[in-house]
């Protein structure tokens, strides 16, 4: 029999404790100081962040726990809800936990603009990656089912460039910084890479 890796097993133990969670705010968990070695999950805050259609837990992150080269997400998308039009500066990898739906993607960073993406069909207990600064989009294509997913970021906090359409200028495209969940956390900007 096979051994798994420790990032697969790390996957399936958090895969296993996911259960309902009770939606809270995350202007109280800014405060935590380190990540401990077991947390409960359904403990940990949720939000919207004013998207609808939205839920998103930071299960382990940069600017909440202090972690410096990845960070993990939880989100949910219900049908018909999808991320803007964007890009950033770091790896992203996704598994599908429940659910389908559509990326759509742009793999041309090097052109003037996105262009018309790629799509590709996501569904459970699939894979996929992102990148660095391929444009992007993930939408909840399936009229009847929430599409789970568990993201997982390199080089946090994420900042992310927002296009209007993939026809919009790299050099248009809007930096929001700290991102929606980091900003509660982020007291002061941190210096751009560049």
């Amino acid at each position: 029999m096979r051994r798994m890796s420790g990032e697969l097993v790390l996957i399936f133990y958090i895969l296993s404790l996911l259960l309902p969670l009770p939606i809270t705010t995350a202007s109280s968990w800014c405060s935590i100081k380190g990540l401990p070695l077991v947390r409960n999950i359904s403990e940990l805050p949720q939000d919207n962040y004013g998207r609808g259609g939205l839920s998103h837990i930071t299960l382990a992150g940069s600017a909440m726990h202090g972690l410096k080269e990845v960070e993990v997400w939880l989100q949910t998308f219900s049908p018909g809800s999808r991320t803007p039009i964007h890009r950033h500066s770091c790896e992203e990898i996704f598994v599908v936990l429940k659910g389908s739906g559509t990326l759509y993607l742009a793999s041309s960073s090097h052109e003037k603009y996105p262009g018309k993406p790629q799509e590709y069909f996501v569904f459970a207990n699939s894979t996929f990656h992102i990148p660095v600064n391929d444009v992007h989009q993930v939408w909840n294509t399936n009229e009847h089912e929430d599409l789970q997913m568990l993201v997982i970021i390199s080089r946090p906090p994420v900042k992310v460039f927002i296009y209007e359409d993939w026809f919009m200028p790299h050099t248009a495209a809007k930096l929001k910084f700290p991102y929606y969940w980091d900003e509660q956390c982020l007291l002061e900007p941190l210096k751009d890479e560049l």
